[in-house]
């Protein structure tokens, strides 16, 4: 039990080795938030959760990961589609998930191509599309919650298209009311298109959340995370959820996220609300961006 925070105090020493600028990875949609409910707490994801879209984010979920559901997120000029879903096997969890993005920009060297994820309020004649299709699997060893996720990549710009495998690797562990984990995603080789030096973004994530707990009329939660992307740029990410619930079984969700980006025009505050209702649940998030652009969110859940 003691050797686990040393672990996990060790890899954050790796992690604060601070870089920036995020242009020269790809694909753009593995930097992009995974979860409708995730956008709302800062990106940070609830690893006390039992929900679908664990796959995007931590493998060592995915043996509690359950139902199924999709998002869609819009930035203006670019669409952002995931669906998702989890299930018992194995005595495990497995899980599948796919994401899917597209945008376009005057040029190769312009927008979200040179700009990453603030770059895609723009348009122009040079479109490109993002697909990635995980599957995973996790289950309990010896206290710990581990996982691995395997991925399918493809990209597409104009006269281009590149495939790449990639995985995930995660290991989570509750002690008392927090969940900590850690996980390595986007392991794999370089995408490879003409005229581009670019890396898979390759990140590591190390967080912690609490279970909810009664305050007043509200039940409150928090997440916080620190991740270190391939071209060492260090991103701080956290949030909290109110939930009220005035009758059973019908609950309403609040929730205020941070998260930093470094030399990016992605502003910092993130927004979310949300409604649980029997087995579904509904979602929001949003993310305001320089110049008066902002992402709109949407995500529904059935358990």
């Amino acid at each position: 039990m003691r050797r686990f925070p040393l672990a996990l105090l060790f890899v954050s020493t790796l992690v604060s080795d601070a870089g920036a600028q995020v242009r020269e990875n790809a694909p753009l949609l593995l930097q992009l938030p995974g979860s409708t409910r995730a956008l709302g707490l800062g990106d940070a994801y609830h690893l006390a959760s039992t929900d679908n879209d664990a796959i995007f984010y931590h493998p060592g979920l995915i043996d509690g990961a359950r139902g199924a559901g999709g998002s869609l997120a819009f930035y203006e000029r670019a669409t952002l589609a995931t669906v998702s879903a989890g299930a018992e096997f194995w005595s495990g969890g497995v899980s599948f998930g796919l994401q899917s993005l597209s945008y376009s920009a005057a040029s190769r060297a312009s927008g979200a191509f040179a700009r990453g994820e603030a770059g895609l309020g723009e348009s122009g004649p040079v479109s490109s599309s993002e697909m990635v299709l995980s599957t995973g699997y996790g289950r309990v060893i010896k206290g710990f919650r581990v996982g691995v996720v395997g991925k399918y990549i493809e990209m597409r710009v104009p006269g281009e298209r590149d495939v790449r495998v990639a995985g995930d690797v995660g290991i989570a562990r509750r002690v008392g009311f927090v969940t900590a984990g850690f996980a390595a995603q986007n392991l794999g080789s370089a995408p490879d298109l003409a005229s581009e030096d670019i890396t898979l973004p390759m990140t590591l994530t190390l967080g912690a959340s609490t279970q909810s707990r009664p305050v007043g009329p509200l039940d409150i939660g928090a997440a916080a995370a620190v991740s270190r992307w391939e071209d060492g740029t260090v991103v701080p990410h956290a949030g909290i959820e109110f939930a009220y619930w005035p009758v059973n079984g019908r609950t309403f969700i609040g929730r205020l996220g941070f998260r930093y980006i470094e030399d990016s025009d992605v502003r910092p505050l993130t927004l979310g609300a949300g409604f649980a209702g029997d087995r579904m649940n509904i979602d929001y998030g949003f993310q305001s961006f320089d110049g008066a652009r902002a992402i709109h969110r949407v995500g529904i859940r059935l358990r």
